[in-house]
């Protein structure tokens, strides 16, 4: 990627914003004056709040602040933060909203209403008898996988091993996503905590580069230039848009590269995707790496959550997984367990990009009112994929992503019930529209768009003119 230089991730706040006028201001004045360097305004329910100082210390990173600045941020702001934050709100007030009710639909409201309706019932409480049982499922799971490492000499049972690890990540990661969210304990201390250990030393993914990377995935949800999710140039692209001329990343402060091997991929990534996905988890490695040592698009001085017992766990993930690849008898083994255990984790990352890659995009930030507002923003962009019951331990709760999307704090043993409640809802508001496949059309629907992208790329002999005009 190419950096921009004018370009900053870690903010630097240069001037105090405009003293606030006496009778409040408008949803124009507020998108008008907002400066997320200078002003980061923004709006939730019938105030404004000043959020400028905030943001480098905002626990779920500063871009969520600075993607929502002039807009109306209230369901973005309630569905990600449980009420001891909301309590903290008054300290930042700004000014009065003068149209609270402009803009704002009767189905945004009757969404809000349900939110408390879920609330009251429990919805967002933690039946922690699931998870005392999920632990001692996935103990006994990571113990046979180190007997079947250890205590034979046999290929087989290594290749097992290496797929039962494979196996135990994908599992792990569906727990560190619920503790990412503050889904557990609902407290950010204790399950930032648990998922230290769970995440870092587990499976080698630094927890604070998750988060920043998954925050912003939620509150800009397939946005062409803010979402990480879905910015994969050179390898794939979800959009003609990223061929189209090179798009700048706000999440990675950089232009994503538009080159002749981004156009070759592209064309072939319906064919890719797969043996993409069964090694993606190297690049996660990766990324979380250059996160705790502040490089590329990362920076040190951005606040992290200790990232000193982060980077220590890390290093201890490599240890014992190095220590356990060399514990086998030969590279035979090794390369077999290597292989599987990433490979097996790949459907995770399968999990991941299906409910997104297959759904619309769009450019920039939306939350203009409640035409492109949250409710549209997360059904728009998200899919849920529909399997039995029986099946739910597989995909660990993010075959409901447009549930997960509208409601992120909630338990992940809830939301086959608050699926059933969301269905009932948008019964009564035809515009708003839900999408739910089975796992194979859904594969299909994804590889099908997939496909219609990569005609945009260009071919080789179109490539070769290129270079050929550009040397004349």
């Amino acid at each position: 990627m190419c950096k921009k230089p004018t370009e900053s991730p870690v903010v630097s706040v240069s001037s105090p914003p405009p003293s606030a006028p006496e009778g409040g201001m408008t949803r124009a004045d507020v998108k008008k004056i907002a400066n997320p360097d200078s002003h980061l305004l923004l709006i939730i329910h019938d105030k404004v709040y000043n959020m400028t100082n905030w943001q480098d210390e905002h626990p779920g990173g500063h871009l969520t602040m600075r993607a929502l600045s002039g807009r109306d941020a209230t369901d973005s702001f309630l569905q990600n933060h449980p009420k001891v934050v909301r309590k903290m709100l008054p300290k930042f007030l700004y000014c009065d909203l003068k149209d609270p009710e402009n803009g704002v639909d009767e189905a945004t409201i009757a969404f809000r209403e349900l939110t408390v309706k879920m609330e009251e019932a429990g919805m967002f409480q933690t039946d922690y008898t699931f998870y005392y049982k999920m632990g001692a499922r996935l103990a006994v799971h990571f113990a046979l996988m180190l007997y079947l490492a250890l205590s034979s000499d046999n290929f087989y049972a290594h290749c097992a091993s290496g797929a039962l690890l494979g196996l135990f990540w994908q599992q792990i990661a569906f727990v560190g996503h619920d503790l990412g969210h503050n889904g557990i304990s609902h407290s950010i201390a204790t399950d930032s905590k648990m998922a230290l250990f769970l995440a870092n030393f587990l499976t080698g993914i630094g927890m604070s580069w998750w988060k920043r990377s998954h925050n912003v995935h939620h509150i800009v949800t397939n946005s062409i230039d803010y979402d990480p999710d879905i910015q994969h140039l050179p390898v794939f692209a979800v959009s003609p848009k990223y061929l189209e001329g090179p798009v700048f990343s706000k999440f990675y402060n950089a232009y994503m590269t538009l080159n002749s091997a981004a156009h070759v991929l592209v064309g072939v990534q319906h064919y890719l995707y797969y043996p993409v996905m069964a090694f993606a988890r190297i690049n996660l490695y990766i990324q979380s790496i250059l996160h705790l040592a502040g490089i590329g698009a990362y920076s040190l001085k951005e606040k992290v959550y200790r990232r000193d017992l982060q980077a220590l766990m890390l290093i201890g993930f490599y240890g014992w997984y190095s220590a356990l690849l060399m514990a086998l008898p030969d590279k035979s083994s090794r390369w077999a367990f290597f292989l599987l255990s990433h490979n097996v984790a790949g459907i995770l990352h399968v999990q991941i990009t299906l409910s997104h890659f297959a759904m619309a995009v769009h450019e920039g930030v939306t939350y203009d009112d409640s035409s492109n507002g949250f409710l549209w923003t997360q059904m728009e962009g998200s899919m849920d994929v529909d399997c039995p019951l029986w099946m739910d331990w597989f995909h660990g709760g993010l075959h409901l992503q447009v549930v997960h999307h509208l409601w992120p704090r909630i338990p992940r043993h809830n939301l086959r019930k608050c699926q059933g409640m969301l269905k009932e809802f948008i019964k009564q508001y035809p515009h708003l529209k839900y999408y739910e496949y089975g796992f194979i059309e859904a594969n299909g629907i994804m590889l099908k768009k997939l496909k219609e992208t990569s005609k945009s790329a260009k071919s080789f002999s179109e490539l070769f003119k290129d270079s050929i005009n550009m040397a004349g």
